[in-house]
């Protein structure tokens, strides 16, 4: 028979304490997945040749266990709220008139991220993992003019164990998906003619801090954070090149001086949140955002067009690198 990986489900939830696990069918949110799972990174102990053996390897053990993984989405409101949470750790929630819809707002976390406990089924019978301790790596999202909003998010966690009962009937998030027909990318103020966006942040976790007596992890430390954007442009004029490679789109040759400006990335869902007038919505802004110099590459009778990378940055400890406002139909998140 087999086992279909459409079969499986996901769910995550916010630990309030380390080591305790939160089970994400107890007011958590569950996602539909592209693809992806957590597994172990882990190796064979083989001992090295040694003399008076033979050429034979004669023995081995399991070395210690970190699990890690990523999983692809289509992004929804509800999911992206718990992942944005544990990848920046920061967020502050309001409700947003009487008719259901709430703005959290999300930004950077100066101290150690939040942990997550995690349910993963795979398929239908093959086995439910339960993890403890888990935290985000990486998020990342991406879409093209003619397509939909997607994402993943890479995880490390300290514990699995198997063998567990599935969430029978689990609260899967089924908000409205996102189209790039109603995504803007806008720089300095000034909408973009982009025909595609992606956008990181990576924590930049240690993953093989392991410790003497112990199979697991003995901490799972975050290291400098980094946040990134990249845009496909068509470009109107030479302003962007001139900016990203001279310093200001008014040089004529290069200098040294960078151009800090405002990058946004706004999206939105055709239907609105409950009886409010508020479309679910995904709003990224940068304050302080440099572009990264890149060549030009005429070809043939091809239309030119810029892969333009997009540097955040913090100039000014007082001011967050990053905030992110997510409006969906949820009082508090998972």
């Amino acid at each position: 028979m087999g086992f279909q990986s459409q079969e499986g489900q996901v769910g995550f939830r916010t630990q309030a304490e380390e080591g305790t696990y939160a089970d994400p069918g107890d007011g958590g949110v569950f996602m539909r997945l592209r693809s992806g799972a957590l597994g172990p990174n882990r190796e064979l102990l083989i001992p090295d040749p040694e003399i008076g053996g033979n050429r034979d390897v004669p023995d081995a053990y399991l070395g210690a266990v970190a699990w890690t993984g990523e999983h692809e989405f289509y992004a929804r409101t509800r999911s992206i709220a718990t992942l944005l949470k544990g990848v920046l750790g920061g967020v502050a929630s309001e409700a947003e008139g009487v008719e259901g819809a709430h703005k959290h707002t999300f930004v950077p976390a100066s101290g150690a991220l939040p942990w997550l406990s995690v349910e993963e089924a795979i398929g239908e019978g093959y086995d439910v993992f339960q993890y403890i301790d888990a935290k985000v790596n990486t998020f990342h999202l991406e879409a093209e003019a003619n397509g939909y909003l997607m994402g993943s998010v890479g995880l490390i966690a300290r514990t699995q164990t198997a063998g567990h009962t599935r969430t029978a009937n689990p609260a899967v998030d089924v908000n409205p998906m996102f189209v790039g027909t109603n995504i803007f990318a806008r720089y300095a103020g000034v909408t973009l003619p982009a025909k595609s966006f992606t956008f990181d942040i990576t924590n930049n976790l240690e993953d093989d801090d392991f410790r003497l007596g112990s199979l697991e992890l003995g901490d799972i430390t975050e290291k400098r954070r980094e946040f990134t954007a990249g845009l496909t442009v068509r470009p109107e004029d030479s302003d962007l090149w001139r900016q990203a490679v001279y310093g200001q789109s008014a040089a004529t040759q290069a200098g040294g001086i960078v151009t800090k400006d405002i990058f946004e990335i706004v999206a939105e869902t055709y239907e609105l949140i409950g009886a409010s007038a508020i479309p679910h919505q995904v709003v990224i802004e940068a304050p302080m955002a440099a572009l990264q110099p890149f060549g030009l590459e005429p070809s043939g009778d091809d239309v030119i067009e810029h892969d333009v990378e997009i540097q955040f940055l913090r100039p000014d400890p007082a001011v967050d690198i990053v905030t992110i406002d997510v409006f969906n139909d949820q009082e508090a998140v998972a």
